[in-house]
């Protein structure tokens, strides 16, 4: 073989590592770009005002709850309402709340004279809920029995929900209605003797 050939066949194979070369690395930078991006995650949230509301909202009294909630789900004999045995899930949750309660109509006063007022208080409604900032809600147990792989999980979420509904704090409006009365009439003296230290005042409160 002559020279020219040995040199020819030389430039060939050095050419041909070089685009062997050439698509390694194009292939590794391929498989390498992904794994450079990979863990970042991007996230955006979009809120929409949907009203705005004016409300005369006063609260007068805040209850402290603690309750404890329980909800058990079983599977039924199909078309009838009997349990099967076994079949029990059961949630046990424990809320620590609010209840908010006061007046969501503004009060009428009428001028009696120069310094005396009456005062006419609305129906006391409840005015919402706060959970408990350091200990709201706990899941206290959450179970099932031996043959529950097929019974509903309890909606837990659907529990809370309800207890903290308005509908669930009416029977505190009756119950603590003379401490409603009491913290009315302190904030109304407080605010009227502030500009008149002799105002005198009375009450009327919507059953």
């Amino acid at each position: 073989m002559n020279k020219s050939n040995i040199s020819k066949n030389f430039l060939l194979k050095k050419i041909s590592v070089y685009w062997l070369f050439i698509v390694a690395l194009v292939t590794l930078g391929i498989m390498y770009i992904p794994n450079m991006t990979k863990g970042k995650e991007y996230s955006k949230s979009y809120s929409i005002v949907k009203y705005i509301e004016q409300v005369n909202e006063t609260v007068f009294l805040n209850v402290g709850i603690q309750t404890i909630e329980t909800q058990e789900n079983n599977t039924t004999i199909p078309w009838t309402k009997i349990g099967i045995p076994l079949t029990e899930k059961k949630a046990i949750v424990i809320l620590n709340y609010q209840a908010k309660l006061g007046i969501k109509k503004p009060v009428k006063i009428d001028k009696i004279n120069d310094n005396k007022y009456k005062i006419f208080i609305p129906k006391y409604e409840v005015i919402g809920v706060e959970l408990d900032s350091k200990a709201p809600y706990q899941l206290y147990d959450s179970s099932g029995a031996l043959l529950s792989n097929s019974t509903e999980d309890v909606d837990t979420g659907k529990l809370v929900a309800n207890r903290l509904g308005n509908k669930k704090q009416e029977a505190y409006l009756s119950k603590y209605n003379e401490q409603m009365n009491e913290s009315v009439k302190s904030y109304y003296k407080t605010l009227f003797q502030g500009i008149d230290k002799d105002a005198k005042l009375e009450f009327q409160f919507d059953k």
